[in-house]
Order: structure tokens, then C-alpha cells, then sequence
């Protein structure tokens, strides 16, 4: 039998330690989750012995307390963001070896008090669903940065099945994230590939050009949505900002292959390189992201390994708001190899786009089947979960 609870008498809620970037490592005493990392690297889950992204450390001198470090199966919950859409994302913190790890500034740990009756990655999905984000939203409070009180979270009533019935869900679940996983790292070990033959090439035949020689900026196409009026205009389409998408809208600007590269605010990363995005497709661009566009023998695809590799710091202005002008960008100088020597690109970055679009569909899966899950209208006391699970094996 399933019953009915509330989140506070099963979960405890604590916060996050504020611990600077500058003061992050890549080795350290602890693991340390980054609020700002979280969109850009996982998705429901942070595996410790196998990120989908490097996680940053910490140095034992940071001032941490005990309730801000993450133990294994805890919850990193985000209940502080800019956009009211980014409120309520859930990551289970998988650690099997308990290897020391803090949960960072305007992140939440959720812990499970109550094994006995949920399940805490049978939680971490039900906290994504839907329902539970509907019922989050009615916390809400802020007006330029948005906020749910983890108070408030506690009060939340959710119905829990059976263990058995919870085991079988997560079962299902799993299935369709390991797939996610699969596709995603196949896409890693293309872009390696793409990279590592790039620079074979460059080897064999290496000339310097300008980029405005070899692309169109089409940034006089751009139209930026304000929250508001993307709220009212809801749809299929991506939203892209300078880094990411930042919503889905009713209506596209694009269609087709372009480069996107981050015009002002995030413009680089840490080693100076720029922020890049490979689009397709029908959707929108907003102001912050210059559009690049193929206007010579090279393709897009070799256009966007050649600035991955690219360091583009000289060109940035601004101290306080970071910034890369359309005359700066035409101006920046690449190796390049000759053009016929990188026709393999197209097949390479075919199937890129496949496996994204197929995880694309695992999402659109996963989010039709969550709610039935939970709400029991699919009946899982019947499936073998064994064979369910048999191509993963």
C-alpha cells in the first residue's frame, strides 16, 4: 500500500556553502558542486566516478559546516535562480564511495530520513516532474531573482507507492537516463575525434585567415524576447541566448546549421576560449550571441572546431561586462588547414546531430511517461524490469 506524506517529516533541508570560483581548484580535499555548473554539465544526476562533467574542488581551510557537505543519494536541489522556469531542478548525488563533497552557494541538500518509504532516487524524479514543479511554483518570491524558502518545501504532501512499486519506476526511469548517458558521451568521443583530425590536418597544410573572410555574421536578424513576452508565447522552438537555450517560443528567426558565439556577458571560458554553441534546425537567438553563418569553402562544422581550439582573449572588451564587437570578431585570425582535407567533418557531425536529436526524444519519453509513473496510471507491478534493462547489460 502507497500513503500519503509530508516532505519535512521524511527530508531534512540544509544550505549550501558560498565558496567563490576563484577560490576552486582542479584537485583539492573536497568535491565542490557549483551552482553554476549544474546547467551546463548534468542532467538528474551528479555521479561521482563518472561526471558528465570534471566537478572542481575545494581546499580543507574553507570555512564548511557539517550540514553543507553531500553524502551518498542526497539530493542537490536549486531553489535560487534568475528565471522562474530554472526553480526545481534536482540532482541525486550518487557517491558510492563517500568521497568528501560540499554542496555549493544557492543550492539546497535535500537528504532522505525515511528509506524505509521513499526511495531517494525514486524522490529526485518525482521532484522533477511536472506536478511537483506546479506545486513549487506556488512558493515563489522575488521579483529580479526568484526564490522558494526550503521551509515551504517541507510543507509539500506527496503519495508515495509502494518500496517495490517505487524500485521498478526508478527501473524504468534509469533506462532512458543511461541511454541519455550513452549518447552524450558518444557525442564527447566525436568532437575528440573531430579535434584530434583537425589537427592532423593543420599538420599537413596550415594557412592563417580571417574569420570575416570566411563566415557572414548575421546578427542583424536577431530579435530579443523579453520574459514576459516569451511567457506569452510559449511553443516548439529553442530560445538561444549567449550560452544556452533559455526558453522554447511559438515562433523561429533561423533554420538551418549555425555557430553561435557568446557577443557579451559569458564570452569565454576559463582557458580563454570562446563560448561556442552548434545549432540546427528551426529557432530564435536572442541579442547576446553573434550568428555565424558558412560564406566560404569551409564549413561551419570546421569553422567550430578551429574556434574551440581558439584562445580570444585579445579580443574581448569591458572590464565590468565582458564583451567581443562584430568588428573585433571579423578581425580574429584561425589556423586553418585546406578545406577539402575536412569533408570526414560532415559525417562526424551528422551523427552528432542524431544522437542529440535522439536524446531529445528520451526527454520528450521520459517527461510523458514521469507523471503516468507516479501517478500509478501505468501499471508497473506487471514488467520485467530485467528485461527491460537487458540491453544496458
Amino acid at each position: 500500500m502507497g500513503c500519503k506524506v509530508v516532505l519535512g517529516d521524511i527530508c531534512s533541508f540544509s544550505r549550501g556553502a558560498s565558496i567563490p570560483r576563484a577560490r576552486m581548484h582542479d584537485t583539492g580535499d573536497y568535491l565542490y558542486i557549483h551552482y553554476g555548473d549544474l546547467y551546463k554539465g548534468f542532467d538528474l544526476r551528479i555521479d561521482v566516478e563518472s561526471p558528465s562533467k570534471p566537478i572542481p574542488f575545494i581546499l580543507r581551510g574553507e570555512k564548511v559546516k557539517e550540514s553543507q557537505c553531500l553524502k551518498d543519494q542526497d539530493i542537490v536541489y536549486v531553489l535560487t535562480s534568475e528565471t522562474v522556469d530554472d526553480l526545481g531542478h534536482a540532482y541525486l548525488f550518487n557517491n558510492p564511495q563517500n568521497k568528501l563533497a560540499v554542496s555549493g552557494t544557492e543550492t539546497t541538500i535535500v537528504r532522505v530520513k525515511r528509506r524505509d518509504l521513499v526511495i531517494p532516487a525514486y524522490l529526485n524524479y518525482l521532484m522533477s516532474s511536472p506536478c511537483f514543479i506546479g506545486e513549487l511554483r506556488r512558493y515563489v518570491r522575488g521579483m529580479k531573482v526568484f526564490r522558494v524558502h526550503p521551509a515551504d518545501v517541507s510543507r509539500i504532501e506527496i503519495e508515495l507507492p509502494h518500496i517495490e512499486t517505487q524500485r521498478k519506476v526508478v527501473s524504468i526511469l534509469d533506462s532512458i537516463y543511461t541511454k541519455q548517458r550513452i549518447n552524450t558521451q558518444l557525442n564527447g568521443y566525436l568532437l575528440e575525434l573531430a579535434t584530434t583530425r583537425f589537427e592532423q590536418a593543420l599538420f599537413k597544410s596550415n594557412r592563417v585567415v580571417r574569420l570575416g573572410d570566411i563566415v557572414k555574421l548575421e546578427d542583424s536578424k536577431r530579435v530579443p524576447l523579453n520574459s514576459r513576452d516569451r511567457d506569452a508565447r510559449k511553443g516548439p522552438y529553442p530560445y538561444y541566448g549567449a550560452t544556452s537555450i533559455m526558453d522554447y517560443v511559438d515562433d523561429y528567426l533561423f533554420d538551418g546549421i549555425r555557430v553561435l558565439l557568446g557577443e557579451d556577458g559569458s564570452v569565454i571560458d576559463e582557458s580563454g576560449r570562446p563560448i561556442l554553441q552548434y545549432v540546427w534546425g528551426k529557432y530564435w537567438v536572442n541579442n547576446h550571441a553573434h550568428i555565424l553563418a558558412a560564406a566560404s569553402d569551409y564549413s561551419l562544422e570546421a569553422i567550430y572546431i578551429a574556434l574551440q581550439r581558439t584562445p580570444i582573449s585579445h579580443i574581448v572588451t569591458g572590464a565590468v561586462q565582458r564583451k567581443i564587437s562584430q568588428r573585433n570578431l571579423n578581425k580574429l585570425k584561425l589556423e586553418m588547414p585546406d578545406a577539402k582535407s575536412l569533408e570526414y567533418l560532415q559525417d562526424i557531425f551528422a551523427a552528432y546531430r542524431c544522437n542529440c536529436e535522439e536524446n531529445r526524444g528520451l526527454v520528450s519519453l521520459r517527461d510523458a511517461l514521469l507523471p503516468k509513473l507516479m501517478s500509478g496510471e501505468i501499471d508497473v507491478s506487471k514488467i520485467d524490469v530485467a528485461q527491460l534493462n537487458s540491453h544496458l547489460a
